[in-house]
């Protein structure tokens, strides 16, 4: 499968079998993380790999109001992994200058991990739902890191097929003439100058 491929297939899995990830594909999905650029290369990140099903099932227990139906489904993934970062120095002088270094650095490390487990029949979906304070004491996690997300991860329930990853179709996306111009020498920004 090339890049292209495993980008067309990826889908939001929320329905997983009961079949434990194999440690030597969950380090191949770690070791895609560890490769990904960083600003600087500080690789400011830490990630937490969760495969105790008595702590899976806490993850929702103490979310946002409203929010607990909305993740309840995480308790069936045999694997999450909570992509922490610390800030550097590089990520305090970007602050200055309203740049969010550290959360670009983690995005990049944790859409490695969803590409290399889509590459492996893994099925993959990012949960920005949760209650951080609660994660960092039920793993223990040191104040100096903040967590940005969290990835569930898990052999899907159903099927794969040409469709996409649990035999799941494709949602619409917009056109690309709806999200990107050009911008041409001496040209502000023109949202409806495009392909």
């Amino acid at each position: 499968m090339n890049v292209f491929e495993a980008i067309e297939w990826r889908r939001s899995i929320r329905k997983f079998s009961r079949q434990k990830i194999e440690a030597d594909k969950i380090l191949k999905i770690l070791e895609a993380a560890r490769l990904a650029p960083s600003s600087s290369n500080r690789q400011a990140w830490h990630f937490v790999v969760i495969d105790d099903k008595e702590i899976i099932n806490k993850i929702p227990d103490r979310v946002p109001a409203g929010t607990r139906g909305i993740i309840k489904w995480i308790k069936d993934a045999p694997l999450v992994i909570v992509g922490c970062y610390q800030k550097a120095l590089t990520h305090y002088i970007a602050q200055i200058f309203k740049h969010e270094n550290h959360l670009i650095d983690i995005s990049i490390a944790m859409t490695h991990m969803v590409m290399a487990a889509t590459e492996l029949g893994i099925g993959t979906c990012f949960v920005g739902w949760f209650n951080e304070p609660y994660i960092k004491k039920l793993l223990d996690i040191p104040r100096r890191y903040r967590i940005a997300v969290l990835l569930a991860l898990g052999y899907p329930a159903e099927p794969s097929n040409k469709r996409g990853i649990g035999g799941i179709n494709a949602r619409p996306r917009k056109k690309l003439k709806e999200i990107v111009s050009y911008n041409k020498f001496g040209k502000k920004f023109n949202p409806d100058c495009c392909l």
